[in-house]
Parts: C-alpha cells; structure tokens; sequence
C-alpha cells in the first residue's frame, strides 16, 4: 500500500499540494477581511439629514430616514448664522426609549441672510453620537 501511495502522490508533489491549499486559504481570508470592513462602513454611514434656507429667516432640518439610523433618538441642531448668533434646538430626546420617526423636520426662524454654519449631531440608543451635517449655507 505505502509503495502505490509514493507512485501516485509523491513527496513533492504532496508538498506543492499543501503549499497551493495554504494560499489559496490565505488569499480567502484576505478576501472575507476586505468585503467584511467595506460593508461596516457602509452600515455606520449616517442617514441624509438636510439644512434648508426657504428664506433670509427661515431654515428648515429635514431627517428622511434610514435603516441605518433606526436607533436614533435625537438629531441636535446647532446654527451660527452670519453674524455670530448661535442657537441650538433638538428634534427628539436622546434619553427616550423611542426612537425618531422617520420623515422628522425641525424649522428654524432668525436671520439667516449670509453664510450660516449648521451642524447636526446625531444621538443613538447605544449612547454613541456622530456628526450627520456639517455645512454652510
């Protein structure tokens, strides 16, 4: 038996059989590791939150949803318009148990007739926050 196994597989070929299996694994797990940090990232994108200036005294905060925000508790809104005035107001409680509904908006009032800074942050059940808008308009 020993000597019909050495004729059909010998050592060497043994030895490259094993050396492609290890890279071929190698390369899998390459592979797996890429594909699965692409689709973290794409799962802890922020849902689109708009800013909106219908007028010089009016901005408008808009939340459409997203399934990758359904543990969003609380967009903060901080504006700075033109003149340095700030004001901040909330859509949602980051200390509630319910989330925000999808399709929230938060309308804005003062003077808002040159470059106005707006920044969102946005406050999820786990307690973490992240920026969703940082811009000016």
């Amino acid at each position: 038996m020993d000597d019909l196994m050495t004729r059909l597989f010998p050592r060497n070929r043994k030895s490259i059989i094993a050396i492609l299996l290890l890279a071929l694994l190698a390369l899998m797990l390459v592979a797996s590791g890429c594909t699965q940090s692409e689709l973290q990232q794409q799962q802890k994108t922020p849902a689109p939150v708009t800013a909106t200036r219908t007028d010089n005294s009016h901005i408008i905060i808009a939340y459409p949803g997203s399934t990758n925000t359904v543990t969003l508790l609380e967009l903060e809104v901080t504006i700075t318009d033109s003149t340095g005035k700030k004001q901040t107001k909330s859509i949602g409680d980051r200390f509630s148990t319910t989330p925000l509904k999808f399709g929230a908006t938060l309308p804005l009032t003062g003077t808002f007739n040159g470059n106005d800074h707006v920044v969102i942050t946005g406050y999820f059940m786990d307690g973490s926050h992240n920026p969703m808008l940082d811009t000016t308009i």
